[in-house]
């Protein structure tokens, strides 16, 4: 194996990317990991590409999306960082990918991300096709006001005692604040506004209200009830986990509004435009932060649309480390290998085609 070297690229005056990469560089297959949260990183993963590719066959990219852990200027180094990315957007995000693609002098790569990641994959792959050897995602989340009610209102959690009670502790605080503000009372299905009164605190620096923030989607992920966390006893302001709840709070409150509500985003819309790009779509059956029917939904517009996928729907939670969705993910990258890998050639030039607004084959052009 290579070994791992860390780097930063400068993306926007004052904005830098932490990447690092590692494997075989000179003739492994390039791969982009993309990372959820969003306001997660690299890091927070302990290595567990590793698992997945082979160190003989593949070329791997982590890359730290912008404001997030080694990049800079990071939110969790300083929660007044945020300052600095409070007009972040999707497009933004994928334009980095772009920098870090061309910056490597890389030709194709193929992507591979969960959660926000699968997100930000998708994205990327409807934009940038003509860069996709194929696309890897689990859990999936598709920035809808559906996905958006299924996490931030209470209607969705009225048979579940405990996660109701749960979010009841994580609604209470939002209440709150409105009220001493003497605004409307807060609606406990009105998930856009939660969310903007979270923001508002969270921007402010009210350490409560990040830890609450945190917590809330921290537990729904957790699935050992012995590693569920207290959302009243906020650690220190120094605490490593402290500051990765100041990025995640951050960057999910923001990003989830500008995607859902503010400038909506239509990934479902736009999977045309990679119909050239081989897909897997992994997902845990019991994912309550991503839930099925919304994997279900993008499975069934590939199919309309044309693009060659494959299925993996799993005995599994959210995390990339469950049992079932690491054998989900290992398989995906093995079928990859078997019928794209094994042909992959360097030396080629970028596939000489491009998608029209209408999702369509334009006419392949020779090189000079």
């Amino acid at each position: 194996m290579a070994s791992m070297i860390d780097n930063y690229l400068e993306v926007a005056p004052g904005i830098s990317l932490w990447f690092t990469t590692w494997g075989n560089a000179e003739s492994g297959i390039p791969v982009l990991f993309v990372h959820g949260g969003p306001g997660a990183c690299c890091a927070d993963y302990q290595h567990i590409n590793q698992r997945f590719f082979d160190t003989n066959k593949y070329h791997v990219i982590e890359v730290d999306q912008r404001g997030t852990g080694n990049s800079v200027p990071s939110v969790r180094k300083d929660y007044k960082n945020m300052q600095h990315y409070l007009d972040i957007s999707i497009d933004q995000m994928c334009s980095d990918f772009e920098c870090v693609r061309n910056h490597l002098n890389i030709t194709q790569w193929l992507v591979f991300g969960g959660s926000w990641g699968s997100t930000l994959g998708l994205d990327y792959t409807s934009k940038y096709p003509q860069a996709c050897l194929g696309l890897i995602l689990r859990g999936i989340f598709l920035n809808t006001v559906e996905e958006h009610d299924a996490i931030y209102a209470r209607k969705t959690f009225l048979a579940n005692e405990r996660r109701l009670s749960e979010f009841d502790t994580f609604y209470e605080l939002a209440a709150d604040d409105a009220k001493n503000r003497k605004e409307e009372l807060l609606d406990v299905n009105d998930s856009k506004r939660l969310i903007d009164i979270y923001e508002r605190m969270i921007v402010s620096g009210n350490r409560e209200a990040i830890w609450r923030f945190y917590v809330w989607e921290n537990n729904l992920m957790e699935e050992d009830l012995d590693k569920m966390l207290d959302p009243y006893t906020v650690p220190d302001a120094t605490d490593d986990q402290y500051r990765e709840a100041c990025s995640i709070s951050f960057f999910e409150a923001r990003l989830f509004l500008h995607g859902t509500f503010e400038q909506p985003i239509d990934l479902l819309g736009n999977c045309h435009r990679m119909k050239h790009v081989p897909t897997w779509v992994c997902q845990g059956t019991g994912d309550e932060v991503c839930p099925e029917k919304f994997a279900q939904q993008l499975c069934l517009k590939l199919d309309e649309v044309g693009v060659q996928h494959t299925d993996h729907f799993v005995d599994s939670g959210h995390k990339a480390s469950s049992d079932g969705m690491t054998e989900a993910l290992i398989l995906s990258v093995q079928e990859y290998y078997e019928q794209y890998g094994q042909h992959y050639d360097n030396t080629k030039d970028i596939q000489d085609w491009c998608v029209n607004e209408d999702g369509e084959e334009e006419e392949e052009k020779e090189k000079d």
